[in-house]
Formats: C-alpha cells, sequence, structure tokens
C-alpha cells in the first residue's frame, strides 16, 4: 500500500536531529523509492514489520530487525510494543519488559546522545568513531546469538518520555559510518510508524494534571513496587510517596492503589 499526501503528513518525522546526517554514499533515490512504499493509515505492527522486511532492505541491508516503543521514567525503561524479525526464540525470551538504563552501555550511552551506534566484537563506536562503551551483556549477546555487527538507533520524545529503539542485526561491517548516516534517516520514520499505531488508541485516563514525579510514581506503583521500594527507588522518604499517592488519588477521583491499577490497566 502506498501513501497519500495526507498520510506523508501524518509520518512526518517529529526529531530533529542536531545536524544533517551526512548523505554521501547513500543511494537516495533508492530511500525515495522505500518512502513511496510506506503502508498508508491505519498503520498496524505487522504494516511496519512488512516495510521493513520488504522495501526497506533494498536501502538498508541487514539479517535481524528489533523495533520498540517504549517509555523511560526513573531511570528505568519499560516497553510498550516490540517487532522483531529473524531473532531465535531464545534471545526474544532475554529481553526483559523493564530493565534499569544503566544495565546496557550502548543503551545507556544513546539515552544521553540520542546519535546512532555501530557495535561488533572489537567493541562499540559512534559516526565519528568515538569508542562508547559497551556492557559485558552487549558483548557475550554478539558472541552468544551470532548478531554478527549491529547498528542501532532510535527517537525519543522528552515531553511523552517516551521513544522508539531500533536495531538491525547483521549489517556490513565495513563503511559503517554510511550505515549510520541511513539510520539517521530510517529512525525517524520508524518512530513515526510506531507512533500511527498509537493513533487510535484513546486514552481512558487524563493524566496531564500530574506532575512529573507523580507519573513517575504511578509507572512504579504499575510494576507492583509497594510504597517502601518507591521510596528506596526513588530515594525519597515514604511520607513524600505518600504525599504524593494521595494527591494522585484526589486528582484522578479514587482513594486507593486498587483502584489506580484497575483505573489504569
Amino acid at each position: 500500500m502506498h501513501r497519500s499526501q495526507d498520510d506523508a503528513a501524518a509520518l512526518e518525522p517529529v526529531q530533529k536531529t542536531d545536524a544533517s546526517p551526512n548523505l554521501s554514499g547513500l543511494d537516495l533515490q533508492t530511500w525515495l523509492e522505500v518512502l513511496s512504499a510506506l503502508p498508508g493509515a491505519p498503520v498496524t505492527e505487522s504494516d511496519i514489520l512488512a516495510w521493513v522486511e520488504g522495501p526497506l532492505r533494498k536501502f538498508f541491508p541487514f539479517e535481524k530487525f528489533l523495533g520498540a516503543y517504549g517509555g523511560l521514567s526513573g531511570g528505568m525503561i519499560r516497553m510498550r510494543s516490540l517487532v522483531t524479525s529473524g531473532y531465535p526464540q531464545e534471545f526474544l525470551s532475554t529481553l526483559e519488559g523493564a530493565f534499569d538504563v544503566t544495565s546496557r552501555g550502548c543503551f545507556s550511552w544513546w539515552t544521553s546522545k540520542r546519535k546512532a551506534f555501530f557495535l561488533d566484537e572489537t567493541g562499540a563506536r559512534d559516526e565519528q568513531d568515538v569508542q562508547i562503551f559497551a556492557s559485558r551483556r552487549e558483548l557475550e549477546e554478539l558472541e552468544r546469538f551470532a548478531l554478527g555487527a549491529v547498528a542501532a538507533h532510535g527517537v525519543i520524545d522528552p515531553y511523552a518520555k517516551a521513544g522508539t529503539y531500533i536495531s538491525f542485526a547483521g549489517v556490513p561491517r565495513t563503511r559503517h559510518k554510511r550505515t549510520l548516516a541511513a539510520l539517521d534517516l530510517i529512525a525517524p520514520v520508524l518512530h513515526s510508524l510506531f507512533m500511527a499505531t498509537k493513533q487510535p488508541e484513546k486514552a481512558g485516563v487524563d493524566l496531564t494534571p500530574l506532575t512529573d514525579r507523580q507519573r513517575e510514581l504511578i509507572d512504579l506503583a504499575l510494576e507492583g513496587l509497594s510504597d517502601k521500594a518507591i521510596a528506596r527507588r526513588l530515594s525519597i522518604s515514604d511520607h513524600t510517596v505518600g504525599n504524593h499517592f494521595r494527591a494522585i488519588y484526589a486528582q484522578l477521583g479514587i482513594s486507593k492503589r486498587s483502584q489506580l491499577t484497575a483505573l489504569l490497566k
């Protein structure tokens, strides 16, 4: 399915990079053809996968794909949706629904710098060949699951504290700068596609009146953490946590944790 002009406007990339990507060496004619093959609205996760496995391969060679949409708060990543291609079930079973950002060196670097990176058995680096710390887990995954070279990027919306992370395994080992330049083009498009799958969903509860801290506490509460565990996680007192939840309950017109969970889940 091809995009109409209205669809194209809806899928316009939402994040501007600090500088224009270096497009030298990229086949931009093929890229335009790939864009013309974007799925039209409404977009499903199956549509995203079909576009990645089909048209995108003509522009960006890879063996395995992982695309995730999730939230970021309290130093934790919480995945809300996951689309993959080519990965064995053994690898997928190791992925956590929620994890500490600092547990993965490359991922932590990406959330901070928001730039594409390249990872192989020799280590990780950015498009300027600056070395990036890769955790032992990230390096061991390359060998254990025969991932080859990996290139990753994504888009973070600082206002929604959510974003899209994309990772391609089995990318060419040579000319990694060209690979990362291509990801600068691909990442915002995939982010827009992921966001398009969320558009039909209607939020049942308006959390906009709540503070960032209050929404952070709600995220932790939905993970099942007690008030004491939340206080330890955020390095605040139990009393402060209690005050926050009383304010949250008053704003939402409820009176206890079980009602909060039922309301938001």
